[in-house]
């Protein structure tokens, strides 16, 4: 007898669980779980199957960037019918709200030049390909490397690791260093008793026999190295101008390891890189 009533409240105090509120709310919980991680999958899947067919560097960044905003609106949604239908279950007439808050939404929305500026600015940097995810860009006096971009905002992240949210409606001037192909640019300066000839060839043997030999970066470079010349005349040196094309966000690198290598080799050839001093006279009274 003790056993069967033990039994019956067991499935007394299962019932009430099964048929209270927080249960349902857990299981909607959980199921929204489920679909969102099932959706991160299917997501990714089809990313890896598109960026398979795709070789292209810019064309890869512009699809990653277009995926992450849809699949962005997608949790969204999904946030959203989560909200309505748990209001709903708890009693609230979800119906009445919608059209207040629907047509409160858009007329605050739509009213606001800010919300259109940024709106309208974000389907044309994602539409046109100004930014995506991976570059690395100057906007709005920020520099930094592309961490997510949606219809509102910008993400960067700084070299410090700092990062800056960017409205779209502030962004009207784009540089973008990663675009295509980028340039590793050297602007050297050497002692006026130099010959220019002489270093320029040197620039070039090192480049050759050195910086492109060195199989970590030759894969990055795509062309010779364009020796410009003799670009200015500053007080204490001349400016040789030189700059290497390479593949994206690898000039800065290429720069690093071109500079070891010319200081290396310039104090064995004894070329003289000028710096700043200064004569100080004493005159004896």
């Amino acid at each position: 007898m003790f056993i069967f009533m033990d039994d019956i409240t067991y499935k007394d105090i299962f019932e009430k669980v099964v048929n209270s509120i927080y249960f349902d709310i857990f299981i909607r919980i959980l199921f929204l779980f489920i679909i969102i991680k099932i959706t991160d999958i299917i997501f990714k899947k089809i990313q890896t199957r598109i960026l398979m067919r795709t070789q292209e560097v810019e064309a890869i960044k512009q699809i990653k960037t277009i995926l992450k905003l849809i699949h962005n609106v997608i949790n969204t949604l999904y946030a959203v019918f989560a909200i309505l239908a748990f209001l709903g279950k708890i009693g609230v007439n979800v119906k009445p709200l919608l059209a207040t808050a629907g047509v409160a939404g858009f007329a605050v929305g739509y009213a606001s030049k800010r919300f259109i500026e940024d709106i309208i600015a974000g389907i044309i940097i994602i539409t046109s390909g100004q930014i995506r995810i991976g570059d690395y860009v100057n906007i709005a006096g920020k520099e930094g490397s592309v961490e997510n971009i949606d219809l509102k905002i910008v993400t960067l992240r700084d070299i410090n690791g700092n990062v800056h949210y960017i409205r779209n409606g502030l962004i009207d001037i784009v540089t973008n260093y990663t675009r295509d192909y980028s340039y590793s640019l050297l602007d050297l300066g050497i002692s006026y008793d130099e010959d220019p000839d002489r270093v320029m060839a040197v620039l070039k043997d090192i480049f050759n026999n050195k910086l492109r030999a060195n199989p970590i970066f030759a894969d990055k470079i795509l062309d010779d190295i364009e020796l410009q010349g003799l670009n200015s005349f500053e007080d204490s040196s001349i400016i040789i101008r030189s700059r290497i094309k390479t593949v994206t966000k690898e000039q800065w690198n290429i720069q690093r390891e071109f500079n070891k290598l010319i200081l290396k080799r310039f104090k064995e050839e004894n070329i003289e890189i000028p710096y700043q001093y200064q004569n100080i006279l004493i005159k004896n009274s």
